[in-house]
């Protein structure tokens, strides 16, 4: 069989060129001198003019854009130099972002404009990511530094100090990750109890109950609430109900709580039975400072605290622009 006409194939491979373009959303122009257009392939549907052709930038595009057109296409004819604008034009209620580069040619100038609406859109979110990033890890930078000079000022010794710093630096670690890992959602409570229960020891894990909602801990909320729940678990091994392997047990519950003309808040209660109160009074009390006054304030609040003669009880008030019921 013999190959198609030039003329054929010439205009298949135009066609391919124009599908390419337009997938790309790539519009080619060409201007005479006189700025009249003499090609427009694949012009942009959201101009207000399609016909472009015998026309110049005042004819097709709204006022300030034909002006800065015209200005880059007088200097392109001065300097023979590249020049770039970028304008954007109303799509009903969205608006459009177009990138127009201006290149000289022997017979006028051919412009090559590019709808990078998507691509700034992408930019502006990264930018947006970056700063919020930025602002998460100037926060959790601090509250290390709070933890690390706290737990210093309660330490008796150097190993003492690296013991409680290590396992707080860990358990806010491990809530990180979890925040990460849904894309700075937050993480659910139940997700994040057994997280701080399991980083603390396995063998607290067969004498805790959890009962209750599971709500979305907020990122602010997540941090707080698991460095809570780590100082309970840890000083519940050391020296509370599963120390030295004793019977005792944990029982951790959560309620969401609505109320008429009452505030909606997370109630969170940790109950610890079978300790031995003499040797949790002789404990350092920065577990005290961060349970009573720490967590509490960073996450606007209330807490209360209590060790009685046959159990500890923490009880957590947490208001509702905290979490998701």
């Amino acid at each position: 069989m013999s190959p198609p006409p030039l003329d054929q194939n010439m205009q298949m491979r135009l066609g391919a060129l124009s599908a390419g373009l337009r997938a790309q959303g790539i519009c080619i122009l060409h201007q005479r001198p006189d700025h009249r257009f003499d090609l427009a392939e694949n012009p942009p549907a959201t101009w207000p003019v399609q016909d472009l052709i015998g026309r110049t930038e005042a004819d097709i595009l709204p006022d300030d854009i034909a002006a800065a057109f015209a200005l880059a296409f007088d200097r392109v004819t001065a300097t023979r130099d590249d020049q770039i604008i970028e304008f954007g034009i109303g799509d009903g209620l969205q608006r459009r972002s177009f990138e127009a580069r201006l290149l000289p040619d022997e017979a006028g100038i051919t412009t090559i404009v590019t709808d990078v609406t998507d691509t700034r859109a992408r930019d502006l979110a990264v930018a947006s990511l970056l700063r919020e990033v930025s602002h998460r890890s100037k926060n959790l930078l601090a509250i290390v530094q709070s933890v690390a000079m706290q737990t210093a000022h309660h330490s008796g010794s150097i190993k003492d100090f690296l013991d409680r710093f290590r396992g707080r630096l860990h358990a806010l670690s491990s809530t990180q990750d979890l925040v990460t890992e849904s894309n700075w959602r937050g993480t659910y409570l139940q997700s994040l109890v057994t997280s701080q229960l399991t980083r603390v020891g396995h063998a607290i894990l067969a004498n805790v109950r959890v009962t209750g909602e599971n709500p979305l801990l907020g990122p602010n909320a997540s941090l707080h609430i698991g460095l809570a729940i780590h100082e309970l678990a840890a000083n519940a091994i050391l020296h509370g109900a599963v120390a030295d392997g004793q019977p005792g047990q944990v029982w951790i519950d959560a309620r969401v709580v609505h109320q008429a003309g009452q505030p909606t808040h997370l109630i969170i209660e940790w109950q610890e039975t079978g300790i031995d109160i003499d040797r949790i009074r002789h404990e350092p009390h920065f577990g005290t400072l961060v349970l009573e006054r720490i967590v509490p304030l960073s996450v606007g609040g209330t807490a209360d605290f209590r060790i009685e003669t046959d159990s500890v009880r923490y009880r957590l008030v947490v208001p509702a622009d905290q979490f998701e019921s």
